[in-house]
């Protein structure tokens, strides 16, 4: 019996640090010895509904070899979000002979050659666009080297709340000890039961095209500016303009030669525009008297893929999807270089 509560009290222990730590959590990922919990797709994570569950799959690489003969060197530098992370695309993606990225939420501290084209391509998802833009671009710092640094590092109390956290602490959890096989059919059957005879599914997804289609609530059923249908008001369009636009002054100011824009469309917003009253975000940006930039737009190849530009459990794209983006990409990286 002694022993038997010396077991229980590691256990709880165990248990108590892994829902009390991100960081010993993440560790625990990173040395694999739980399951990657985004496997079959972020919304199946979410819903768990067995329709919607989708093995992750690598997409091949697009090799893009060709380059601008007798012209300089192309550095790319991508300020991006999980679109443009590093289990999505790379350097040999592009038509660039050196190539960074760092996330919105890092810094980067670099140093131009100005002996290359440097490009910086600013990529952001449209939920998140309208947030980026309420200022300039603020991640970029002239340095001595080029390297990222996290964000801002949060205070002491600023973590003892995110660490005791209800919402964070589940989801740690979750992810450590249920998202093996035997219990995540356990909750596809608790799932797929509620759906089935209260149609009800988890409040963070949204259910649309007579539920063929599943969708992240932030994309549809908030009144945040996350949403696709969210009214976007003239004034603050005006705003986000005038940001993109100092964005590019100061982009000048640190070297590039170029600032290319892409806004990643919703999932919904390709799916189901008419889900709501679709505020036409990506075409008014893109469309603007007073856009300075050059941009990559893929919503109207989107939509004439339907369901297939958008994975089925997952809220990013399809390997076909994300082709098109990149050989847009790469043609626009192309064609500003030839202005240099």
């Amino acid at each position: 019996m002694k022993y038997l509560k010396y077991i229980f009290l590691i256990i709880f222990s165990l248990v108590w640090l892994v829902g009390l730590s991100p960081s010993l959590s993440a560790k625990i990922g990173e040395w694999k010895l739980i399951k990657d919990s985004y496997r079959f797709g972020d919304l199946y994570r979410l819903s768990n509904l067995p329709q919607f569950k989708d093995p992750a799959k690598e997409c091949p690489k697009q090799i893009f070899v060709e380059k601008i003969p007798g012209k300089k060197k192309i550095h790319l530098y991508i300020v991006g979000d999980s679109f443009t992370e590093k289990e999505r695309v790379g350097k040999e993606d592009f038509a660039v002979d050196e190539y960074q990225y760092v996330h919105w939420d890092n810094i980067l501290h670099l140093k131009t050659d100005t002996s290359e084209i440097n490009i910086l391509l600013m990529e952001c998802v449209e939920r998140h666009f309208r947030e980026k833009m309420t200022s300039p671009i603020h991640n970029l710092i002239p340095d001595s080297a080029t390297f990222v640094l996290k964000g801002p590092e949060p205070s002491f109390m600023h973590k003892l709340d995110k660490a005791f956290a209800s919402d964070g602490t589940e989801g740690r959890l979750d992810a450590a000890f249920f998202q093996n096989d035997m219990l995540l059919k356990l909750k596809e059957m608790k799932a797929a039961f509620t759906y089935h005879f209260f149609h009800r599914v988890n409040k963070e997804v949204t259910l649309v095209n007579n539920d063929r289609n599943l969708v992240y609530y932030m994309d549809t059923d908030t009144p945040k500016i996350t949403s696709s249908f969210t009214d976007l008001r003239e004034g603050e369009l005006d705003t986000m303009m005038t940001n993109l636009a100092q964005s590019n002054t100061l982009a000048r100011q640190l070297g590039f030669d170029h600032v290319i824009l892409s806004v990643i469309p919703n999932k919904v917003s390709v799916l189901m525009p008419e889900y709501g009253r679709y505020n036409n975000l990506i075409s008014r940006v893109y469309n603007h008297p007073k856009i300075t930039l050059p941009y990559i737009d893929v919503l109207s190849d989107f939509r004439r893929m339907k369901d297939k530009a958008y994975l089925k459990g997952d809220s990013h794209w399809t390997c076909q999807a994300q082709d098109i983006w990149l050989h847009k990409a790469n043609r626009l990286i192309l064609e500003v270089s030839h202005k240099k």
